[in-house]
């Protein structure tokens, strides 16, 4: 079992009211900052097994070497975060995470009492206005947004992607994460005024407005109530939208349904697909980003008549002791583990203990109609593993929005959380990196690009319409 998702979006904020947050902005020196920034390549280099994995060594240590050089002066926390970030997304991994150490829960580091008080939704480099945060009647929903702080806003959106980790040169997760968290890194990125200036465009033309800023609590406060609002949600599911369609909903592979576990619901599901002769499934995936690896090829069991390749290998980066253990939390037994991983004769590193590296044979009761899978940026990780080897197979139409995880594998597993010591920042690094047993895919560092792309609008997003479901629908009744 793996948890592929370091913080699932489903529980940012819930316990934000009690998170310690807020980072200390005493300066640090020259050499403090730069012990740390040794111990943070050294940690990359000797654990991470997925480091060059879109970026080649020689880029990679040309920018070591560059941001090193940056090192000149002191620097509080915050403007080493901001030197450390990109670095962390050039490995183009969306399980390698970079925050304080004292704040595992939130996505507010720094300027906390004074953040964006407006939900925006990001559509290349435009925004617009979703709502606030506290449903107040005076804001101009669907507006577009043109500067904030005198900034155009296509140049704050490619200022802040950098700081937002997806696999590859994927950018749909990335655009999900700024429509979630874009008051939290706007504050951690940028600064933390008293108000905002921001002009924005409407039919009736372009408006500057002022806006007070509002603290972290409010938007924990509005998280909160939104997940009391999905809790009875159910985490998977199965319903008949025609005699002939089923849609099965799955949110998450992690959690558990109250009463039934996840095993019993596809098979209890797919035995009533079959008893009800449906044609059409519908399989909703989009926001789903992942959980335990062998529910991804447990789903797949039951969409094929034929045998199937699931993993084709898991790469770690060594079996020796890390050099830099005292300064990291590493996974239980991981010391007595580590002789498990085999060195092969080409001088990489494997694990070899797991199942789905073995060749995968269908359940009895599979369905052999037609089947359409719905993604979006959200579909991450085990999803994306799902949906690749799907795709492989030629098993599914897809319908929505590229995944946000890789179609060739993902860096995930169990994780290294090494604090840097005079900087407290933490690097989170995936020990494992898996390969799928897919092959012939033209675009080895983008996700699942689905056959039909339906992209929801502003309107979509304020309506509460389902564009992609609807496109699935009529489809189906062509």
């Amino acid at each position: 079992m793996k948890l592929k998702s370091y913080f699932p979006i489903v529980i940012f904020l819930v316990f934000a009211l009690t998170a310690k947050i807020g980072m200390s902005q005493e300066l640090l020196t020259v050499s403090k900052l730069k012990t740390d920034f040794g111990l943070f390549r050294q940690a990359l280099e000797e654990a991470h097994p997925g480091l060059y994995r879109y970026t080649s060594k020689e880029n990679f240590d040309r920018l070591f070497e560059s941001t090193m050089k940056k090192i000149d002066h002191e620097m509080t926390q915050q403007e080493f975060y901001k030197l450390l970030a990109p670095v962390v997304g050039q490995i183009k991994c969306g399980h390698t995470k970079l925050h304080p150490d004292s704040n595992w829960i939130t996505n507010f580091y720094f300027n906390v009492e004074k953040v964006f008080p407006w939900r925006l939704h990001f559509d290349g480099e435009k925004a617009y206005v979703l709502g606030d945060y506290i449903n107040s009647d005076n804001v101009p929903k669907g507006a577009e947004i043109v500067s904030i702080q005198g900034k155009p806003v296509s140049e704050v959106i490619s200022s802040m992607l950098p700081a937002f980790f997806s696999d590859g040169n994927t950018t749909t997760f990335k655009y999900i994460e700024m429509d979630q968290y874009f008051s939290a890194y706007y504050a951690n990125l940028f600064d933390g005024p008293e108000s905002f200036s921001v002009v924005y465009k409407t039919n009736a033309g372009l408006k500057e407005q002022k806006i007070t800023a509002i603290s972290h609590s409010v938007i924990g406060k509005y998280e909160m109530q939104q997940e009391e609002l999905k809790a009875n949600i159910p985490i998977y599911s199965l319903e008949m939208v025609s005699e002939e369609t089923a849609l099965l909903t799955i949110r998450s592979f992690w959690e558990e349904a109250d009463g039934l576990s996840y095993k019993k619901f596809l098979k209890y599901s797919f035995e009533t697909i079959r008893e009800k002769q449906v044609k059409n499934l519908v399989i909703d995936l989009r926001n789903n980003e992942g959980g335990i690896d062998k529910r991804g090829a447990l789903l797949m069991s039951y969409l094929t008549d034929k045998e199937f390749g699931y993993y084709d290998r898991l790469e770690m980066a060594t079996n020796k002791k890390f050099s830099f253990a005292k300064y990291a939390h590493l996974p239980k037994f991981y010391g007595i583990l580590r002789h498990r991983i085999s060195k092969e004769r080409d001088g990489t590193y494997r694990w070899k203990h797991n199942k789905y590296l073995k060749i995968q044979k269908p359940q009895k009761n599979h369905f052999d109609g037609k089947v359409y899978i719905l993604i979006n940026g959200a579909s991450f990780s085990v999803t994306t593993e799902f949906a690749s080897v799907a795709h492989y197979l030629k098993r599914a139409t897809f319908i929505g929005e590229e995944t946000g995880g890789g179609y060739y594998g993902d860096n995930s597993g169990v994780f290294a959380i090494v604090t840097l010591p005079n900087s407290k920042l933490n690097i989170g690094i995936p020990l494992m990196a898996y390969y799928m047993k897919v092959d012939g895919y033209p675009y080895p560092d983008r996700g699942v690009i689905p056959d039909y792309e339906v992209k929801p609008a502003i309107e979509d997003r304020l309506t509460g319409n389902d564009k992609i479901m609807d496109y699935t629908l009529k489809r189906i009744l062509e």
